[in-house]
């Protein structure tokens, strides 16, 4: 298995660099026909959101689908699908930054009570906690 990194989403994705974005889909066809999946990691996800939204101006809700569509795709596998899959319906329900619920799903699944932040709007959410 190989995994992906966030380039190689961004390219799919937004289909900037048409060469790139070809070149990518052949590689992923070709591990897909021999039945390899890719992985993705959290850290990749958090930062394909971010580049999206900062760097492409995608709305909240261009990026959630983003994600859904993702989430969708036969040839991908997910670091911890179930935390991640409770991560984004937090993500869906309530808005705010992905990054925020990824953690806070992540660390409720190891066992933590809450994530201890300083950050108010991160603080809304049920997984953190306001210092």
């Amino acid at each position: 298995m190989l995994a992906l990194d966030t380039n190689i989403l961004v390219r799919l994705v937004t289909n900037d660099d048409p060469l790139a974005a070809e070149r990518v889909q052949r590689v992923l066809d070709l591990e897909l026909a021999q039945e390899r999946p890719s992985m993705v990691g959290h850290v990749v996800l958090c930062e394909l959101v971010w580049v999206l939204s900062r760097l492409y101006g995608y709305s909240l809700a261009q990026c959630q689908q983003t994600i859904a569509s993702l989430l969708d795709f036969a040839g991908l596998r997910f670091e911890a699908l179930p935390t991640l899959l409770i991560a984004y319906e937090a993500w869906q329900q309530h808005g705010g930054d992905w990054a925020d619920h990824l953690i806070g799903a992540q660390m409720q699944a190891l066992g933590c009570e809450a994530v201890l932040t300083l950050d108010k709007a991160a603080s809304r959410a049920q997984t953190h906690r306001l210092v």
